[in-house]
């Protein structure tokens, strides 16, 4: 059954052009890297620059009409028409360490809001895709295609949670570790996996039941996104706005666990600015 993208296009090609992605960076993960720094912690690598480069030549062939943003590039979000937003490569710390967990994704952004979405987890062999009304759904390394559910419950007791921290430590001054440590004392567990794009394809195949996280980029959470909202899920900023893709916070759960993590994370919501990661 094709997967067709609202406004011309479908998704099939962009799922396979990640997994091509993917394929890339895992022939890459073990060969010596060069590694630059943006930032103290903030780190790039060729293999970053190699999967933009082949993503978004990709994309320009397939959908000529549409801008891009992407992580490495640059670009920005056009008030009007079509945009994919691009991360390479999230989780380049994680990367650069050889640590499995990174992902790729993309995102297609509309007047509406994102309206298809794709994730892939190089070594885990799975990629998580949504479509705007259509569902979302996952493929592993099978070719087993299974449709994706947001974890219930309203006990936070019984949640596994996750969060991510910014590059720039001055965050942790204005709320975070105060929104951990109040969450850290209510919830099952909270993990910090260091991709934003795999914590919430996690959190919409119900592996997590929630996520928050402060001072993020458009690339980090546009895909995402899409993936919990199709899977039955909410999404706002940290205050509870619909601000979640510029805004740099986010709060992503069930319908039931939403206002329950939106009560302890509104209140130590950073001052706004630049996104830093």
């Amino acid at each position: 059954m094709p997967l067709d993208i609202e406004g011309g296009g479908q998704l099939e090609p962009i799922i396979d052009l990640l997994g091509e992605a993917g394929a890339l960076l895992l022939e890459r993960l073990a060969q010596p890297r060069s590694i630059e720094k943006k930032g103290f912690r903030d780190l790039v690598t060729d293999a970053d620059y190699g999967s933009e480069k082949l993503i978004l030549s990709r994309i320009q062939q397939l959908h000529p009409d549409d801008d891009i943003l992407s992580e490495e590039a640059g670009g920005s979000v056009p008030s009007t028409g079509r945009c994919w937003i691009v991360d390479p490569l999230d989780g380049t710390t994680n990367y650069s360490h050889r640590h499995p967990l990174f992902s790729v994704s993309a995102a297609l952004v509309d007047d509406l809001g994102p309206s298809a979405a794709v994730t892939h987890a190089p070594v885990l062999g799975t990629t998580w895709y949504a479509l705007r009304d259509g569902g979302a759904w996952s493929i592993d390394s099978g070719g087993n295609i299974e449709r994706l559910t947001l974890g219930s419950g309203t006990d936070l007791g019984e949640c596994l949670l996750a969060t991510g921290f910014s590059y720039q430590r001055k965050e942790l001054d204005h709320g975070a570790l105060e929104v951990f440590e109040k969450l850290l004392r209510e919830a099952r567990e909270i993990r910090r996996g260091g991709s934003a794009c795999l914590d919430l394809a996690f959190t919409a195949a119900g592996i997590f039941q929630g996520f928050w996280e402060f001072h993020l980029a458009p690339h980090d959470v546009a895909a995402g996104a899409l993936l919990v909202r199709e899977a039955g899920g909410i999404v706002t900023d940290g205050e509870g706005r619909q601000d979640w893709l510029h805004g740099g916070s986010i709060v992503a759960a069930s319908a039931q666990l939403h206002p329950l993590l939106l009560e302890i994370v509104a209140p130590a919501m950073p001052p706004r600015g630049d996104p830093d990661e």
